[in-house]
């Protein structure tokens, strides 16, 4: 059985869907630069001589600690939201999205407990997978999930320039307060509070969503090509899911749920979007680390303002990127190739601002050398996160998008668990080095084109065209 929903209502329920991803979007976005100057204040057990090594490899732990639990926990919210609806879950989400952010704020002292509220957040932190399969849900046409997908992306990329703004807006006047970073993270609070009304309140089951407009006699077009089976199982509710769920016949449902849809299809997508997740959390790492080292010491010298600024530059071309030009070369290229285009373009990239490392480059042309490096990196990121996420989504049906999404981002969170302690390593080995930033930066260039090597042989190996249909 085939549905057709109305393009005014996809639109309504994707916008607010996507709004819903802000306060995690916006905090992630804000904490990135800020992590290694956290990290200065929580390191009060470190002696001064060795501060600078235990900068890198502290930030690396403070960053990864947030991925760590999602190695479980993606498949499981992922999974159980096909079962309990998403709406259930993203509400779960948001609240302890908001609490744990509180406490990070009001933590002057202990690294330890900074650890732990990333820890937790990251237990509850699967809402943009859920969102992924929702939206696969609510657009049946594969021009619609480009739109939305789109669309998904460029809410990070928002949430890029405005993260790391507020972010070094609200500790710009906060260096010798009590608690420095207590207004950004606060900010992060109330914002998961408005998400999680707005969710409440306006946002639609999808399944629900679908059986509404089924039972309003919108007809579908058999003909297009770019109608989906429609979800006939039942939405349970959540003590009935987690009954299910918790008894050994449900976990057995929910493994069978989840390996369901594994075919060589869908598994290359997954490790290509792995790479790029790993290629992310590592140049973010190392960026932040770059900007945050005196010059002396193989950095840039950035004050958290300036770094913060600097960050917002590849959310401004990640946006322009989304607006402009990606659906746009996913539909010419295809999602393979431009994959593989978008990751040649870390060399330019990564390469270009890590041989600044030493100098003052909030002097000269240095300044303009890194906006250009930065504005490369938005583009790298938007474009090969859209063609991973376009390609994981047509290989599975409809009934399989949380489970296939939800594999898709725990193998990522895995990445995204060991790159930033091995982005941190790699720093410390080289930082008191002027000239020697750049070897830190091979982590991630290593990583991008070993993953072009894969696209490329799956290409010829599965047949590929490389050219998406214009259906």
């Amino acid at each position: 059985m085939t549905v057709q929903v109305r393009l005014k209502d996809q639109y309504v329920q994707t916008i607010i869907l996507i709004s819903t991803l802000l306060p995690e979007a916006i905090i992630e976005s804000m904490l990135s630069p800020l992590v290694p100057f956290m990290v200065r204040t929580l390191s009060s057990d470190v002696p001064e001589s060795q501060l600078d090594g235990a900068v890198g490899r502290r930030s690396g732990i403070l960053t990864g600690s947030f991925y760590f639990p999602l190695l479980v926990m993606n498949i499981v919210w992922g999974t159980l939201s096909d079962g309990v609806g998403r709406k259930p879950v993203l509400l779960l989400g948001l609240f302890f999205c908001g609490a744990s952010t509180l406490v990070l704020g009001v933590n002057t002292s202990s690294f330890a407990i900074a650890v732990l509220c990333r820890l937790l957040a990251g237990v509850f932190g699967a809402n943009s997978t859920v969102a992924k399969g929702a939206l696969g849900e609510i657009h049946m046409e594969e021009i619609g999930r480009t739109w939305a997908y789109s669309c998904y992306g460029s809410l990070f990329a928002i949430s890029g320039i405005l993260g790391p703004l507020i972010g070094g807006i609200l500790t710009s006047n906060t260096s010798n307060s009590r608690y420095p970073y207590f207004n950004a993270c606060f900010c992060g609070t109330v914002l998961s509070c408005c998400a999680l009304l707005v969710a409440q309140f306006l946002l639609m089951e999808p399944k629900e969503f679908l059986k509404q407009s089924k039972s309003a006699n919108l007809e579908a077009d058999a003909d297009s090509g770019s109608s989906f089976e429609m979800d006939e199982r039942p939405v349970l509710g959540i003590k009935q899911a987690l009954g299910t769920f918790c008894s050994v016949s449900g976990m057995r449902t929910l493994v069978n749920n989840l390996f369901e849809p594994m075919t060589p299809k869908l598994v290359i997508p997954i490790i290509l979007y792995v790479f790029i997740a790993f290629c992310n959390m590592s140049w973010m790492t190392l960026l932040a680390l770059l900007f945050a080292t005196e010059p002396e010491h193989g950095g840039l010298g950035f004050t958290p303002f300036a770094s913060s600024f600097a960050m917002t530059l590849i959310g401004v071309s990640k946006l322009l990127c989304h607006i402009f030009l990606c659906r746009h070369m996913v539909r010419f290229l295809g999602p393979h190739k431009n994959f593989c285009f978008a990751m040649a373009t870390t060399v330019p990239a990564l390469l270009g601002i890590s041989f600044l490392g030493g100098r003052n480059a909030m002097e000269g042309a240095s300044w303009y050398f890194v906006v250009g490096c930065m504005l490369l990196v938005g583009f790298v990121e938007a474009n090969a996160y859209l063609s991973s996420i376009v390609m994981i989504t047509d290989a599975v049906p409809s009934v399989s998008l949380g489970a296939a999404h939800g594999l898709a981002s725990t193998c990522a969170a895995l990445m995204r668990t060991v790159a930033p302690p091995l982005a941190g390593f790699a720093w410390e080995m080289v930082a008191g080095y002027r000239n020697r930033t750049w070897i830190a930066f091979l982590v991630p260039l290593v990583a991008a084109w070993s993953s072009i090597g894969v696209c490329i042989w799956s290409m010829r190996r599965m047949g590929y065209s490389g050219v998406a249909s214009s259906e």
